[in-house]
């Protein structure tokens, strides 16, 4: 989670729909299925057995084994009946979880804390969520639990090697275990590898490292969709370096073009406190929009936030923001509900804030079974 500026960017970082409806027969598989996991619990009971890096699982670890078998089992046969779907306004979504008209609405909530609380008898729209390169089983229990509650989750990982490792194919098991294991989640998720780049080295090597990994997540999930989040001000208003035509990954697929954006109002920097009202739509929605339809990616707002002093100003702000993404032809904004590597008052933790980001989530569309 990075943060940035609208004059210069400040930096940080931090380490279900429930089933369709499936025919009589497709149930009848899974029964059949789960029968042969047991199956195989009760032969394999008997001895240790060997693991692909030579080791052995326990005999203590079968019960595991055979729960998390199961696991896949249903959500393979429940993703097998989920392959179409609309928001709830009727506009279709792709396999990969993009709609083709609206926007999904929602958060990052606390340190990826279950958001219930902000859901007023409805789910989030979608829901963003950070993990390290060791905390895939979490990411992927996440995935799974927000799908199923209706939710669709858009997931940022760092990575288990440098960018020009990675580049270099030191990476492509990770990310191929990852991505297979999300290809079981009962619906779609987005992914992104290393949010935020800018500072963080060389960008031509993360641009390279995009160009690695976005074949590797497309080819081995259907449902899963390939996402690459920027901070939106460095690419349209910072060092060169960082535009848009100089980093964006070449000669790939990316789903969802996302980007980082607030609105700074009252935060102060450098002793002088900002009081520029930022004016979301011609500054950077529409640039992003005309970027997006001349590279055919769709794109959205993986992070915004304002702080408290600009909700009491204009407590309609977030619902106006995301309407005015939406006429812009985005299809996802995510509030980041939280205080960790703040450097405003982001949170949804006044009145005026939780009012207008509930009123705002009622009236937008959700995935639908």
């Amino acid at each position: 989670m990075h943060h940035h500026s609208t004059d210069a960017p400040a930096r940080s970082s931090v380490p279900g729909l429930a089933p369709a409806r499936s025919s009589a027969s497709t149930w009848a598989s899974v029964v059949a299925g789960l029968v042969g996991v047991v199956a195989l619990a009760l032969l394999v009971v008997s001895v240790d057995a060997p693991r692909a890096d030579g080791a052995t699982v326990s005999r203590s670890a079968v019960g595991a084994v055979t729960d998390r078998a199961t696991d896949r089992a249903t959500d393979r046969a429940t993703h097998a009946t989920t392959a179409a779907r609309r928001t709830s306004d009727g506009c279709r979504v792709s396999r990969r979880g993009v709609p083709r008209c609206g926007a999904f609405f929602g958060a990052a909530h606390g340190a990826n804390t279950e958001p219930a609380t902000l859901e007023p008898g409805r789910p989030l729209g979608v829901r963003r969520t950070y993990y390290t390169a060791t905390q895939v089983d979490n990411a992927v229990r996440t995935a799974r639990r927000d799908v199923r509650r209706g939710r669709l989750p858009w997931i940022s990982l760092k990575l288990p090697h440098s960018w020009e490792q990675m580049v270099a194919g030191a990476g492509d098991g990770w990310a191929r275990g990852l991505v297979r294991r999300l290809d079981k989640v009962p619906g779609p998720v987005w992914v992104a590898f290393h949010h935020e780049p800018e500072g963080d080295g060389d960008v031509q090597a993360w641009r390279r490292m995009q160009e690695r990994l976005a074949p590797i997540v497309r080819r081995t999930a259907d449902n899963v969709g390939f996402t690459v989040i920027t901070t939106g001000w460095n690419q349209l208003y910072g060092d060169p370096a960082y535009r848009l035509g100089k980093i964006w990954p070449r000669g790939v697929k990316v789903d969802v073009a996302g980007f980082d954006v607030y609105n700074e109002y009252g935060v102060t920097k450098d002793g002088r406190t900002i009081r520029e009202w930022p004016k979301m739509g011609a500054k950077y929605f529409r640039p992003f929009s005309r970027w997006a339809k001349r590279h055919d990616v769709a794109w959205g707002i993986a992070e915004t936030g304002l702080t408290h002093e600009a909700a009491a100003a204009y407590p309609g702000w977030i619902r106006a923001t995301y309407r005015s993404l939406v006429r812009h032809g985005g299809v996802a904004l995510s509030y980041f509900d939280t205080h960790l590597n703040a450097y405003g008052s982001w949170k949804l933790s006044t009145p005026v804030k939780r009012r207008a980001f509930r009123s705002t989530l009622r009236s937008s569309p959700r995935l639908t079974r």
